[in-house]
């Protein structure tokens, strides 16, 4: 009825390297978990790499959220537990960002087949109190939407719980491509990625998405429809008309107006976060984004790394597309949004580079 500790240990690792094949979670977000008994269950621990995953990295938990050892598990092991307590034929826990079940959980209501947990901040007592709120309640579901987060699939094995995983994109997708009317739009302007100059973030990339050329067409800026998009990009992201140096601007949090073109052009356009080191939370959180829309281009994404800039134009992506379907609700609030790219910037992200 349930694994070995040795095999829960090696089905985590591959699990998580799925999910990336896949593109079902970008650099740490998300987490899976393994039942070895009654009480105790493997999980993937908190701010580590799928890739660089091994069995040994996995933190061994119970059901009251107790572990031994130095790693630390999952911040969501409470939802994990709170799962497992309640479905004893659960043997296998994914817990995913994937863009279009995202997208949709976004407006924080039920489908079919899929009832949504209402929204808390992530790693909260009061997200895992949602969430198990949720599964009493839908006691013949196993798919579970969390509202502003992502999903929660319940599978009786790592391959049931992949299946529910696909059918739920799949179902989400359908609902997403049904309700956004796509236009023809293209990327129809060149833009030279070498000419902005932030050191602190020095890795760029642009990406053109139907969903990302919508909002830049609308011209308004875009909320935080999903809180990986707080943590990670910012509180919102701007839509400007212009160029590289617009860009700059906007990514640094300063004023995109271009009658300051000529009297800055002495100031090095590296900008307050850079002079502070790029490592400011504070200063970054309030003033400072990872991305950027400019019409006619595209989603313009900042960061230290290649992989950062990746991941960012992944997520980017997804809150477009949220934005694109959302009807029925609205994006997070400034402060808990600010909140959560303050948390991320001053604890998880060098928690992650460590």
């Amino acid at each position: 009825m349930y694994y070995s500790e040795t095999e829960a240990r090696k089905l985590v690792v591959e699990a998580g390297l799925r999910l990336l094949e896949n593109k079902l979670v970008a650099r740490t977000w998300g987490n899976i978990s393994a039942r070895i008994s009654k009480d105790e269950f493997i999980i993937t621990p908190s701010g580590k790499a799928y890739d660089r995953l091994t069995p040994a990295d996995l933190v061994k938990v119970r059901l009251d959220g107790s572990y031994k050892g130095k790693m630390k598990p999952s911040s969501e092991k409470g939802v994990h537990a709170a799962a497992y307590a309640q479905r004893n034929h659960v043997g296998f826990i994914i817990h995913t960002h994937q863009y279009y079940a995202s997208a949709v959980a976004a407006e924080c209501r039920d489908i079919r087949t899929a009832p949504c947990a209402a929204y808390a901040l992530p790693g909260t007592t009061k997200l895992k109190r949602f969430v198990a709120d949720s599964i009493r309640t839908n006691p013949y579901e196993d798919s579970f939407l969390m509202a502003r987060h992502g999903t929660l699939i319940l599978g009786s094995d790592m391959e049931d719980a992949f299946a529910k995983v696909e059918a739920l994109e799949e179902k989400c997708k359908g609902l997403v491509e049904a309700r956004v009317k796509l236009n023809a739009a293209e990327a129809d302007r060149a833009f030279d990625t070498s000419k902005i100059n932030i050191r602190a973030l020095p890795f760029v990339k642009i990406v053109s998405d139907p969903y990302i050329m919508k909002c830049c067409e609308k011209g308004r800026t875009v909320g935080s429809f999903i809180d990986d998009f707080a943590q990670i990009v910012g509180p919102d992201m701007q839509v400007v008309d212009g160029d590289e140096w617009v860009a700059e601007r906007a990514l640094l949090g300063y004023s995109t107006n271009q009658t300051a073109r000529g009297l800055i052009g002495k100031v090095p356009m590296t900008g307050a976060l850079d002079r502070m080191g790029g490592q400011q939370p504070a200063l970054n959180s309030a003033i400072g984004r990872n991305a950027v829309l400019v019409k006619g281009v595209g989603a313009v994404c900042a960061g230290k790394t290649k992989s950062d800039a990746e991941a960012i134009a992944m997520i980017v992506s997804k809150n477009c597309a949220a934005a694109c379907y959302t009807k029925y609700a609205k994006p997070l609030g400034s402060i808990d949004a600010r909140l959560q790219r303050y948390i991320y910037l001053s604890k998880y992200s060098r928690q992650m580079e460590a």
